[in-house]
């Protein structure tokens, strides 16, 4: 069925027309809006001249009421038209309900926040949500309104069409898309809804079937800092690394977060992590004590109010035993071309770590790193090493395969510290990630950049 939204002038206003499952009242009787469900902080005051109070399930909210959300917490109300759902932080007002010759004409304002509507398919009805900033108006339709500070408007829609006007300019939104008005401006041009949309019709819209395509891909692994010896005496630490794909590409949701299930029922929460390596929406944390040995570890993406996103979820296990030493000797020399970094290697490990082997398991990494992060990176992960050493290049076109980052001519002046690391992983066949173990020695070149020259300072 048709579903059209009109924005206008300086108000939003969303106009529903749908059939209703219920009777009628009498003409011209004023229809309340009920409270049907609260999580955490909602307050309301039913008629105009009450006092805020909290609000409460079956608590009738009249014309000219209002109801409102604090932060992590919702609402969801119930008309004749359908459900309204209120997000976190949000401000609602019932201006009118009520029936006219046989139609219901009901009409919300949103000063604040964001409303999903479901609407009841039945019969003849007209639905309005103003916003301060433009108008719509809709049949049968499942849709969205948001405020966000500044008072522009996004108007989206999961089923129907929806037919956004401004500043007498109009432009149809149908099922799928989303389309944004501006204070004062026309609506802009109605595009395909956004992951980010799409994930929050699944979640908070209640739609799960509108979630994007997403696949995670989650690692647990252990670090180790410290010379070779006693695994505890070498800072063990439990390393999670999380990339996100959706629509084809390694990134993720903006306001996106991973959880993290440890085999002890315990969760973590990673948050967004950027790296050299190219990785903008990889995420990324640690915890100390090496990880548990076949236990399984669950990854699940979530919305930023913790809402899981459907269908993205990821499991791995640590297989444990397969801990490297770290690279021995590590030795760097300034010469012409750059830094020649240099290392004795770390002993073999059967099925987890022979970077020189054929075929070749495990890798190496060289890092160098100040406080802006990590300007350089280096590893060979599945390359067969003839030898322990590489060239840190001095120009970018100098770089090889394996190099990222910048050139040492293109750092700041500063002090770096310059680490090799020693990565080991999982035998083939079992359910762990990739990465198994890294281990690096505690003590760390520096590289200093002073005017342009490049010196080196071992430990």
């Amino acid at each position: 069925m048709k579903r059209r939204s009109w924005i206008v002038g300086g108000v939003v206003l969303v106009a529903v027309v749908v059939f209703v499952l219920f009777l009628l009242r009498p003409k011209g009787q004023e229809r309340p809006a009920t409270v049907v469900e609260t999580a955490n902080k909602v307050d309301a005051h039913p008629r105009p001249k009450d006092d805020w109070q909290p609000a409460a399930v079956d608590m009738a909210i009249y014309g000219g009421g209002q109801v409102r959300t604090g932060a992590e917490s919702s609402a969801r109300l119930e008309l004749l038209e359908g459900i309204v759902r209120l997000s976190a932080d949000t401000v609602f007002t019932v201006e009118e309900s009520k029936s006219r010759q046989g139609t219901l004409l009901t009409t919300l304002s949103l000063q604040e926040g964001r409303l999903w509507a479901h609407l009841v398919p039945g019969q003849s009805h007209e639905f309005a949500v103003e916003t301060g900033c433009a108008v719509a108006a809709v049949r049968d339709t499942d849709f969205s309104v948001k405020v966000v500070s500044d008072g522009e408007t996004l108007v989206s829609v999961a089923e129907g069409e929806v037919e956004l006007t401004a500043q007498d300019q109009g432009v149809t939104v149908t099922a799928g898309e989303q389309a944004t008005v501006e204070t004062d401006q026309p609506p802009g041009e109605p595009e395909p809804m956004s992951d980010e949309e799409l994930i929050l019709w699944a979640t908070e819209g209640e739609m799960p079937e509108l979630a994007p395509p997403m696949r995670i891909h989650g690692d647990v692994s252990c670090r180790l800092t410290g010379p070779a010896g006693d695994l505890a005496a070498r800072n063990p630490e439990t390393v999670f690394d999380v990339t996100v794909e959706t629509g084809g590409a390694e990134t993720a949701p903006r306001e996106a977060r991973i959880a993290v299930e440890t085999p002890d029922r315990g969760t973590i929460v990673l948050e967004p992590f950027g790296d050299i390596f190219g990785m903008e929406r990889r995420f990324h944390g640690s915890i100390r004590g090496l990880p548990q040995a076949g236990g399984t570890y669950i990854f699940t993406a979530l919305t930023a109010d913790g809402t899981p996103i459907p269908g993205a979820e990821a499991k791995d296990v640590y297989v444990g035993g397969f801990e490297p030493d770290p690279p021995a000797n590590v030795r760097a020399e300034v010469v012409e071309a750059g830094i020649l970094v240099s290392w004795d290697p770390s002993p073999v490990i059967p099925g987890g770590f022979d970077p020189g082997g054929s075929p070749p398991r495990g890798f190496y990494q060289i890092e160098i790193g100040g406080e802006g992060g990590r300007p350089f990176g280096w590893s060979h992960p599945g390359e067969s090493l003839t030898e322990m050493s590489h060239l840190i290049p001095l120009r970018r076109q100098d770089f090889g395969p394996g190099d990222r980052g910048r050139a040492l001519e293109e750092m700041d002046d500063g002090v770096y510290t310059l680490i090799v690391t020693a990565f080991s992983w999982a035998p083939d066949g079992a359910a762990a990630g990739a990465n198994e173990c890294s281990a690096y020695a505690l003590e760390e070149i520096r590289v200093v950049i002073r005017g342009g020259q490049v010196e080196v300072e071992e430990p």
